[in-house]
Protein backbone atom coordinates (compact mmCIF):
# COMPACT_ATOMS: atom_id res chain seq x y z
CA UNK A 1 0.00 0.00 0.00
CA UNK A 2 0.82 3.66 -0.79
CA UNK A 3 2.17 5.73 1.78
CA UNK A 4 2.37 8.91 -0.68
CA UNK A 5 0.13 11.63 0.30
CA UNK A 6 -2.84 12.40 -1.99
CA UNK A 7 -3.18 14.86 -4.25
CA UNK A 8 -6.04 15.66 -6.61
CA UNK A 9 -5.62 17.56 -9.62
CA UNK A 10 -8.75 19.25 -11.23
CA UNK A 11 -8.46 20.44 -14.74
CA UNK A 12 -5.72 18.03 -14.94
CA UNK A 13 -5.41 18.20 -18.48
CA UNK A 14 -4.89 21.87 -19.09
CA UNK A 15 -1.42 23.48 -19.11
CA UNK A 16 -0.90 24.24 -15.80
CA UNK A 17 -2.95 21.18 -14.41
CA UNK A 18 -0.65 18.15 -16.96
CA UNK A 19 2.60 19.92 -15.48
CA UNK A 20 1.14 19.82 -11.83
CA UNK A 21 0.49 16.33 -12.08
CA UNK A 22 4.14 15.34 -13.98
CA UNK A 23 6.11 17.90 -11.25
CA UNK A 24 3.92 16.49 -7.98
CA UNK A 25 3.58 12.47 -9.44
CA UNK A 26 7.00 11.21 -7.43
CA UNK A 27 5.76 12.54 -4.13
CA UNK A 28 2.10 12.49 -4.17
CA UNK A 29 -0.61 9.98 -4.98
CA UNK A 30 -2.50 11.90 -7.95
CA UNK A 31 -6.11 11.49 -9.10
CA UNK A 32 -7.13 14.14 -11.91
CA UNK A 33 -10.45 15.28 -12.57
CA UNK A 34 -11.36 16.93 -15.91
CA UNK A 35 -14.23 17.46 -18.12
CA UNK A 36 -12.98 15.69 -21.13
CA UNK A 37 -13.49 11.89 -21.22
CA UNK A 38 -9.94 11.13 -20.43
CA UNK A 39 -6.73 12.34 -19.24
CA UNK A 40 -4.53 13.78 -22.57
CA UNK A 41 -1.27 12.89 -20.87
CA UNK A 42 -1.78 8.92 -22.30
CA UNK A 43 -3.00 5.74 -20.35
CA UNK A 44 0.13 6.26 -17.64
CA UNK A 45 -1.94 4.23 -14.66
CA UNK A 46 -3.26 8.04 -13.73
CA UNK A 47 -6.80 7.90 -11.44
CA UNK A 48 -9.29 9.65 -13.70
CA UNK A 49 -12.30 11.22 -13.25
CA UNK A 50 -14.49 12.90 -15.68
CA UNK A 51 -16.74 15.54 -13.76
CA UNK A 52 -18.41 18.52 -15.24
CA UNK A 53 -17.10 20.13 -12.00
CA UNK A 54 -19.28 23.34 -12.94
CA UNK A 55 -22.75 21.20 -11.99
CA UNK A 56 -21.61 18.08 -10.17
CA UNK A 57 -21.13 18.67 -6.12
CA UNK A 58 -22.69 15.32 -5.34
CA UNK A 59 -20.04 13.59 -8.16
CA UNK A 60 -17.33 15.32 -7.03
CA UNK A 61 -17.93 14.41 -3.40
CA UNK A 62 -17.85 11.00 -4.12
CA UNK A 63 -14.64 11.01 -5.47
CA UNK A 64 -13.56 13.10 -2.80
CA UNK A 65 -15.05 10.48 -0.22
CA UNK A 66 -13.04 7.78 -2.25
CA UNK A 67 -9.78 9.75 -2.39
CA UNK A 68 -9.51 11.31 0.96
CA UNK A 69 -7.41 14.13 -0.30
CA UNK A 70 -4.66 15.71 1.57
CA UNK A 71 -4.15 18.73 -0.78
CA UNK A 72 -6.13 20.28 -4.01
CA UNK A 73 -5.11 21.78 -6.31
CA UNK A 74 -7.70 23.64 -7.86
CA UNK A 75 -7.07 24.42 -11.94
CA UNK A 76 -9.89 24.03 -13.21
CA UNK A 77 -11.40 27.02 -14.58
CA UNK A 78 -11.42 29.60 -18.12
CA UNK A 79 -8.28 30.73 -18.60
CA UNK A 80 -9.41 33.46 -21.62
CA UNK A 81 -9.40 37.21 -21.07
CA UNK A 82 -10.70 37.52 -24.54
CA UNK A 83 -13.59 35.31 -24.38
CA UNK A 84 -14.36 36.30 -21.08
CA UNK A 85 -15.40 39.82 -22.66
CA UNK A 86 -16.95 37.63 -25.47
CA UNK A 87 -19.17 35.61 -23.28
CA UNK A 88 -18.68 36.82 -19.53
CA UNK A 89 -21.48 34.33 -18.32
CA UNK A 90 -19.37 31.18 -19.57
CA UNK A 91 -16.60 32.53 -17.76
CA UNK A 92 -18.41 32.58 -14.37
CA UNK A 93 -19.51 29.13 -14.98
CA UNK A 94 -16.19 27.99 -15.74
CA UNK A 95 -14.16 30.40 -12.88
CA UNK A 96 -16.15 30.71 -9.81
CA UNK A 97 -19.21 27.82 -10.14
CA UNK A 98 -16.86 25.11 -10.29
CA UNK A 99 -14.99 26.53 -7.06
CA UNK A 100 -18.33 26.79 -5.32
CA UNK A 101 -19.04 23.28 -5.84
CA UNK A 102 -15.63 21.93 -4.87
CA UNK A 103 -16.06 23.59 -1.35
CA UNK A 104 -20.25 22.47 -1.05
CA UNK A 105 -18.29 18.93 -2.05
CA UNK A 106 -16.45 19.18 0.82
CA UNK A 107 -18.51 20.97 3.41
CA UNK A 108 -19.29 17.65 5.56
CA UNK A 109 -16.34 16.20 5.56
CA UNK A 110 -13.80 16.34 9.15
CA UNK A 111 -10.78 16.32 7.02
CA UNK A 112 -9.87 19.55 5.23
CA UNK A 113 -7.16 19.22 2.70
CA UNK A 114 -5.35 21.91 1.67
CA UNK A 115 -6.40 23.95 -1.56
CA UNK A 116 -4.17 25.75 -3.43
CA UNK A 117 -7.02 28.05 -6.06
CA UNK A 118 -5.32 29.28 -8.94
CA UNK A 119 -6.48 32.67 -9.58
CA UNK A 120 -4.48 35.12 -11.34
CA UNK A 121 -2.85 38.96 -11.29
CA UNK A 122 -6.05 40.07 -13.88
CA UNK A 123 -7.85 41.21 -10.51
CA UNK A 124 -5.30 43.75 -10.18
CA UNK A 125 -6.07 45.12 -13.58
CA UNK A 126 -4.26 48.62 -14.16
CA UNK A 127 -2.48 49.16 -10.70
CA UNK A 128 -1.95 52.41 -9.93
CA UNK A 129 1.63 51.73 -8.98
CA UNK A 130 4.65 49.31 -9.43
CA UNK A 131 5.69 46.87 -8.22
CA UNK A 132 2.09 45.30 -7.18
CA UNK A 133 1.66 44.28 -3.45
CA UNK A 134 -0.78 41.81 -2.71
CA UNK A 135 -2.57 44.56 -0.63
CA UNK A 136 -3.01 46.55 -3.92
CA UNK A 137 -7.09 46.90 -4.43
CA UNK A 138 -8.63 44.08 -6.95
CA UNK A 139 -9.55 46.42 -10.25
CA UNK A 140 -10.02 43.87 -12.58
CA UNK A 141 -10.53 45.17 -16.68
CA UNK A 142 -11.93 42.07 -18.00
CA UNK A 143 -14.60 39.37 -16.36
CA UNK A 144 -11.90 37.06 -16.42
CA UNK A 145 -10.38 39.28 -13.27
CA UNK A 146 -13.65 39.86 -11.93
CA UNK A 147 -14.29 36.27 -11.50
CA UNK A 148 -11.42 35.05 -10.15
CA UNK A 149 -11.63 38.18 -7.46
CA UNK A 150 -15.24 36.51 -6.55
CA UNK A 151 -13.64 33.71 -6.48
CA UNK A 152 -11.17 34.33 -3.85
CA UNK A 153 -13.35 35.85 -1.87
CA UNK A 154 -15.05 32.46 -1.63
CA UNK A 155 -12.31 31.25 -0.64
CA UNK A 156 -11.81 34.03 1.94
CA UNK A 157 -15.05 33.28 3.51
CA UNK A 158 -14.96 29.23 3.64
CA UNK A 159 -11.69 29.87 5.46
CA UNK A 160 -13.68 31.96 8.26
CA UNK A 161 -16.55 30.54 8.26
CA UNK A 162 -16.11 26.79 7.91
CA UNK A 163 -12.37 26.26 8.76
CA UNK A 164 -11.19 25.36 4.99
CA UNK A 165 -7.60 25.89 4.36
CA UNK A 166 -7.12 27.63 0.81
CA UNK A 167 -4.64 29.87 -0.34
CA UNK A 168 -5.22 31.88 -3.76
CA UNK A 169 -2.26 32.21 -6.02
CA UNK A 170 -2.25 35.04 -8.20
CA UNK A 171 -0.27 34.11 -11.08
CA UNK A 172 1.30 36.67 -13.34
CA UNK A 173 2.65 35.88 -17.23
CA UNK A 174 2.64 31.74 -17.04
CA UNK A 175 4.61 30.08 -19.82
CA UNK A 176 6.36 27.16 -20.88
CA UNK A 177 6.59 24.21 -22.92
CA UNK A 178 2.93 22.82 -23.55
CA UNK A 179 0.99 25.93 -23.64
CA UNK A 180 -1.01 26.33 -26.57
CA UNK A 181 -2.65 29.43 -26.42
CA UNK A 182 -1.57 33.13 -25.09
CA UNK A 183 1.34 34.80 -26.25
CA UNK A 184 4.32 32.99 -27.13
CA UNK A 185 1.81 30.65 -28.76
CA UNK A 186 0.47 32.99 -31.12
CA UNK A 187 3.68 34.24 -31.55
CA UNK A 188 4.82 31.21 -33.47
CA UNK A 189 1.44 30.96 -35.52
CA UNK A 190 2.07 34.20 -36.60
CA UNK A 191 5.66 33.59 -37.37
CA UNK A 192 4.49 30.19 -39.15
CA UNK A 193 1.65 31.63 -41.27
CA UNK A 194 3.11 34.80 -42.13
CA UNK A 195 7.29 34.85 -41.68
CA UNK A 196 6.68 37.69 -39.48
CA UNK A 197 4.98 38.40 -36.13
CA UNK A 198 3.03 41.38 -35.64
CA UNK A 199 1.16 41.66 -32.26
CA UNK A 200 -1.62 43.71 -30.80
CA UNK A 201 -0.78 47.04 -29.02
CA UNK A 202 2.51 49.07 -29.08
CA UNK A 203 5.05 46.68 -27.82
CA UNK A 204 5.34 48.82 -24.62
CA UNK A 205 3.26 46.99 -22.40
CA UNK A 206 4.89 44.94 -19.88
CA UNK A 207 4.47 41.42 -18.26
CA UNK A 208 6.28 39.81 -15.36
CA UNK A 209 6.74 36.33 -16.98
CA UNK A 210 6.95 33.13 -14.96
CA UNK A 211 8.00 29.70 -16.65
CA UNK A 212 6.17 26.97 -15.22
CA UNK A 213 8.72 24.88 -13.66
CA UNK A 214 9.29 27.91 -10.92
CA UNK A 215 5.27 28.13 -10.74
CA UNK A 216 5.33 24.75 -9.55
CA UNK A 217 8.32 24.99 -7.01
CA UNK A 218 6.17 28.07 -5.65
CA UNK A 219 3.47 25.98 -4.81
CA UNK A 220 5.16 23.68 -3.50
CA UNK A 221 7.02 26.16 -1.02
CA UNK A 222 3.57 27.34 -0.46
CA UNK A 223 2.42 23.79 0.69
CA UNK A 224 5.01 23.38 3.51
CA UNK A 225 4.40 26.86 4.59
CA UNK A 226 2.66 27.37 7.87
CA UNK A 227 2.19 31.15 7.48
CA UNK A 228 -0.93 33.08 8.30
CA UNK A 229 -1.23 34.40 4.59
CA UNK A 230 -3.89 33.28 2.34
CA UNK A 231 -2.70 35.21 -0.90
CA UNK A 232 0.19 35.04 -3.17
CA UNK A 233 1.67 36.81 -5.96
CA UNK A 234 3.38 33.80 -8.00
CA UNK A 235 5.65 35.82 -10.70
CA UNK A 236 9.58 37.04 -10.86
CA UNK A 237 8.98 40.46 -9.88
CA UNK A 238 10.52 41.40 -13.20
CA UNK A 239 8.72 44.03 -15.83
CA UNK A 240 9.44 42.76 -19.06
CA UNK A 241 7.75 44.38 -22.59
CA UNK A 242 6.23 42.62 -25.00
CA UNK A 243 8.37 44.28 -27.25
CA UNK A 244 11.55 42.76 -25.76
CA UNK A 245 9.87 39.38 -25.50
CA UNK A 246 8.80 39.02 -28.89
CA UNK A 247 12.45 40.23 -29.87
CA UNK A 248 14.44 37.37 -28.60
CA UNK A 249 11.72 35.40 -29.39
CA UNK A 250 12.91 35.87 -33.24
CA UNK A 251 16.17 35.86 -32.50
CA UNK A 252 15.64 32.17 -30.89
CA UNK A 253 13.97 31.78 -34.21
CA UNK A 254 17.25 33.06 -36.32
CA UNK A 255 15.36 35.49 -37.35
CA UNK A 256 15.98 39.45 -37.49
CA UNK A 257 13.94 41.24 -35.16
CA UNK A 258 13.19 43.55 -37.45
CA UNK A 259 10.55 41.46 -38.18
CA UNK A 260 8.34 42.31 -35.18
CA UNK A 261 5.80 44.78 -35.33
CA UNK A 262 2.67 46.46 -33.55
CA UNK A 263 -0.49 47.51 -34.78
CA UNK A 264 -1.43 49.43 -31.88
CA UNK A 265 -5.09 48.60 -31.23
CA UNK A 266 -5.55 47.20 -27.53
CA UNK A 267 -7.22 44.10 -26.82
CA UNK A 268 -10.37 44.63 -24.37
CA UNK A 269 -9.68 43.56 -21.26
CA UNK A 270 -5.74 43.61 -21.78
CA UNK A 271 -3.47 45.55 -18.84
CA UNK A 272 -1.08 47.85 -19.30
CA UNK A 273 1.68 47.65 -16.86
CA UNK A 274 2.26 44.65 -14.80
CA UNK A 275 5.32 43.59 -12.25
CA UNK A 276 5.04 41.66 -9.05
CA UNK A 277 5.78 42.63 -5.43
CA UNK A 278 7.13 38.82 -4.32
CA UNK A 279 8.41 39.77 -1.12
CA UNK A 280 6.55 37.18 0.45
CA UNK A 281 7.49 34.24 -2.05
CA UNK A 282 11.23 35.07 -1.29
CA UNK A 283 10.36 35.25 2.31
CA UNK A 284 9.65 31.34 1.83
CA UNK A 285 12.38 30.24 0.00
CA UNK A 286 11.54 31.17 -3.78
CA UNK A 287 14.77 31.60 -6.26
CA UNK A 288 13.67 31.88 -9.83
CA UNK A 289 15.70 29.09 -11.96
CA UNK A 290 14.24 29.83 -15.52
CA UNK A 291 15.34 32.95 -17.10
CA UNK A 292 13.48 34.43 -20.04
CA UNK A 293 15.56 33.82 -22.51
CA UNK A 294 16.17 29.97 -21.81
CA UNK A 295 12.43 29.79 -21.37
CA UNK A 296 11.94 31.40 -24.82
CA UNK A 297 14.36 28.60 -26.24
CA UNK A 298 12.81 25.59 -24.24
CA UNK A 299 8.97 26.68 -25.68
CA UNK A 300 10.88 26.87 -29.12
CA UNK A 301 12.16 23.94 -29.49
CA UNK A 302 9.15 22.81 -27.82
CA UNK A 303 6.69 24.00 -30.18
CA UNK A 304 9.16 23.28 -33.74
CA UNK A 305 8.66 19.62 -33.11
CA UNK A 306 4.78 20.31 -32.99
CA UNK A 307 5.20 20.99 -36.37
Amino acid sequence: MSTKRKMVITGVNGFLGRSAKEYFEKEYDITGIDLAAKYCGGDDGLSYYQCNMSQEAAELASVFTSVQPDVILHCAGSANVGASVVNPMADLDGNLHSLYQLLLALQSFEKRPEIIFFSSAGIYGNPKELPIKENAAAEPVSPYGLHKFMAEQLCSYYNRIHGYHIRSIRIFSAYGSGLRKQLLWDIYQKYRNTGKIELFGTGNETRDFIHVSDILRAIELILDYEGPEEIFNVANGEEVSIRELAETYAKTLGENPEIVSFNGETKPGDPKNWRADISLLKKIGYEKKMDLAAGIEDYVNWVKNLS
